[in-house]
């Protein structure tokens, strides 16, 4: 079963294109016909070079003089259908969104009959920081609570290599370590131990005696920063 990939595409230009475009999409109910849109036969092997994608079900709606596009496509965005698209219908502007949350990745393009503008490509939270930052950030929190309560990530180097954590700015990355310490009820300890004195561990843990019970040969302070 292939991995879904969710696509906003906006498009605008001459309305009589649009119009033309817009029935060409809707000529099949539920899903697009790529042949019967791109006026060719598409071997199923060379299938994701032509369209990007094996399969596209969106919503189309056409109103205001845009074209809108809401929905998945398998594995990843339909960009080669649309580039070809705008070079048919060279009124045509198009900007796709697309992001992909199981494999990990997400974007923005402009598209028009002169080729494509990478806008941002990077990331599943990059790109949902790029989006909205805000929005980004309480999901960040939410994401990075669940992994230190479930015990993925229980160091501060931990939490710092974790590839959430790099997409926060970094005049940012201070209020969220503090935000993380109040929501999950813990404490920041700094471990020294008995076999490596010169390598110390900035521990997360719910108090003192957790950590001496865990680490009974170790030296543990409290970091009150």
């Amino acid at each position: 079963m292939a991995n879904h990939c969710y696509n906003t595409i906006t498009i605008t230009g001459n309305e009589a294109e649009l119009e033309t475009l817009h029935k060409l999409l809707t000529k099949e109910d539920g899903y697009i016909d790529f042949e019967h849109v791109l006026k060719r036969e598409i071997p199923f092997g060379e299938i994701y070079d032509i369209v990007g994608t094996k399969w596209f079900a969106p919503d189309i709606e056409l109103g205001d003089g845009e074209l809108k596009l809401y929905g998945d496509s398998a594995w990843s965005p339909p960009v080669p259908l649309f580039e070809a698209l705008a070079r048919t219908y060279t009124s045509l502007k198009i900007t796709m969104n697309f992001e992909e949350p199981g494999m990990g990745f997400g974007g923005e393009l402009d598209i028009d009959s002169s080729g494509t503008e990478v806008l941002f490509e990077g990331s599943y939270w990059q790109y949902m920081a790029y989006l909205d930052y805000e929005s980004f950030f309480q999901d960040a929190l939410s994401e990075l609570q669940y992994y230190i309560e479930d015990g993925h990530i229980s160091t501060e180097t931990g939490l710092k290599g974790h590839h959430i954590y790099k997409c926060v700015s970094k005049t940012d990355r201070p209020n969220l370590l503090k935000k993380l310490l109040e929501l999950t009820g813990m404490e920041r300890f700094t471990v020294t131990f008995e076999g490596n004195p010169h390598i110390q561990k900035q521990v997360f843990a719910t108090s003192m005696d957790d950590l001496k019970q865990k680490n009974p040969k170790a030296t543990i302070k409290r970091d009150n920063a």
